[in-house]
């Protein structure tokens, strides 16, 4: 499913009547039916009932631009069915948009019942109130009068107990990078239009939107995008896409040798966690590269299908191997970077970076901040050290040492800094987060919607690099494997977390993952 950031819908917005000749007017007029089916879907409203009294209506609190005038076509609908409606206005009326006029004037004409905000007192009664008073209009912090209408809002709300929606995304939500505003509310509903914005997906936005509902644009807005970067959702519609059946005469030849290299004196779990899950993902044969001094040791903890051998022959350790993964538990000490660099010129097939091998690259690249603020996206991101095609897979503090830049900037950009680092150094990165996006050389940025909390505890970004390392091994390209691996890797957890809320382990994660697949495959 596709994402949109507040440029696109206002391109969309732009384009879909040029290209397609359908009016932003009759946009407008689909955008408000969409916000009247969704709330049709959660209830009766025939029998609106607040529990307080049997005078109850949907209240639309509204703003003067394009925003406001949706929420002003869903009233009129409601109200030519027959549901109690009421309307207030936030802001200047003369200083509306155009469409917001239009649409005011067909309420007032069908009798709607229409005050201005700082008039209403009729709270008691309200059953549902429907925000549209910004949308995704926000640049930077939200007026006075915005906050104190907002906070108005949050009291009745508390008191009386109504369910609260948004038109779009919240007032204060920052519909691309997720950041809010100043009191801004936490939602139960968000109705959004076409697709869902990005910033819904993205902490801490995820977190007030409630629940989202995607309502069409009744028009087909994607063939208007063009050559524009685009952003999409991993679900299990996109991981069936992807997913093979295999060969019935498969066998472990056909199913692809892995190697994945790692581990240390003081963490030998990081590495036997990514072996034993490139086994659990379906690669046929998997080795795990080791230094010497703890191979023992390894050999005696790991499961017997994984072989494990010596990382001081490194050469000879690399011959036939469909995939090598590099760095769960390989350790800070001053060889690791002649090591890593090692690796990367012997070896031509597929990679995926992880942890340690990400440290010893040290900063591969540099941050204009500057324009990232201004957002001048072509000038944002310079390359300072060439790598390889391969899969890395960071978490925020090892994107933050490659790029060299504080978490706290990455965090306001997630998504811009993922894709414009996938771009310029042609790699696929995986930015292990909350949510987690896996961003393409092409410029595709996929957005995890699964996943929970009990993920938190170490070990499970090794077991995601080896779920990755075997998909790769089996033949599937770096891209389509770092999607199904993210997908495939939360899924597991999901299910685990359906009886354990968290406590289960990254091992628990690993073996459950054929559970997954054969989900995918429908077996």
């Amino acid at each position: 499913m596709n994402i949109l950031t507040t440029e696109d819908a206002r391109f969309i917005d732009r384009e879909v009547p040029k290209q397609l000749g359908v009016s932003l007017e009759i946009l407008m007029e689909n955008a408000g039916r969409g916000i009247v089916d969704a709330l049709w879907g959660q209830y009766d409203l025939f029998s609106l009932d607040n529990a307080r009294s049997i005078n109850s209506f949907v209240l639309f609190i509204c703003g003067t631009g394009n925003n406001g005038a949706d929420g002003l076509v869903a009233a009129r609908h409601l109200m030519e069915q027959g549901v109690p409606v009421q309307i207030v206005l936030v802001g200047d009326t003369s200083k509306c948009s155009d469409l917001f006029a239009l649409q005011l004037e067909r309420c007032e004409a069908m009798g709607c019942i229409i005050d201005m905000y700082d008039e209403f007192n009729d709270w008691s009664n309200v059953a549902v109130a429907v925000e549209g008073i910004m949308g995704t209009g926000l640049t930077g912090k939200l007026r006075d009068l915005t906050v104190d209408v907002l906070h108005d809002i949050d009291t009745m709300r508390s008191q009386y107990n109504f369910d609260l929606w948004a038109i779009d995304v919240p007032a204060g939500l920052d519909a691309t990078t997720g950041q809010i505003a100043e009191g801004t509310l936490a939602y139960d509903y968000t109705v959004t239009f076409g697709a869902i914005k990005q910033g819904l997906l993205l902490y801490p936005g995820k977190a007030v939107g409630g629940i989202a509902v995607v309502a069409p644009l009744g028009a087909p807005w994607q063939k208007v995008l063009g050559d524009r970067d685009i952003t999409v959702t991993i679900d299990s519609n996109l991981a069936e896409k992807l997913i093979n059946y295999r060969i019935p005469m498969a066998h472990k030849g056909v199913n692809g040798n892995a190697l994945i290299i790692g581990g240390s004196n003081d963490m030998i779990g990081a590495p036997i966690l990514a072996a034993e899950a490139a086994v659990h993902s379906g690669a046929g044969k998997v080795t795990l590269g080791v230094p010497e001094v703890i191979k023992p040791v390894v050999q005696g903890r790991i499961i017997p299908e994984v072989m494990v051998t010596s990382t001081e022959a490194h050469k000879a350790m690399l011959e036939g191997r469909q995939v090598v993964a590099m760095g769960p538990g390989l350790g800070r000490t001053s060889d690791i970077p002649d090591f890593v660099d090692s690796i990367l010129d012997s070896y031509e097939g597929p990679l995926v970076l992880d942890a340690d091998a990400l440290y010893a690259l040290g900063h591969v690249g540099s941050v204009d901040k500057d324009a990232l603020r201004d957002g001048e996206i072509e000038s944002i991101y310079a390359v300072e050290r060439d790598l390889p095609y391969c899969v890395m897979t960071p978490h925020l503090g090892e994107f933050s040492r490659l790029i060299d830049l504080p978490i706290k900037w990455i965090e306001r950009h997630y998504i811009t800094l993922a894709r414009e680092f996938a771009k310029k150094h042609q790699v696929v990165l995986v930015l292990k987060g909350i949510p987690s996006v896996v961003a393409l050389p092409d410029g595709t940025v996929y957005v995890n919607t699964i996943g929970n909390a009990g993920m938190g505890s170490g070990g499970m970004g090794d077991v995601l690099t080896g779920v990755i390392a075997g998909f790769i091994s089996q033949g599937y390209s770096l891209q389509d494997s770092a999607v199904l691996g993210v997908y495939v890797h939360s899924r597991s957890a999901d299910i685990l977390n359906d009886t354990k809320a968290w406590g289960y382990t990254p091992s628990d994660v690993s073996t459950s993952l054929g559970c997954v697949i054969s989900e995918l495959l429908g077996e």
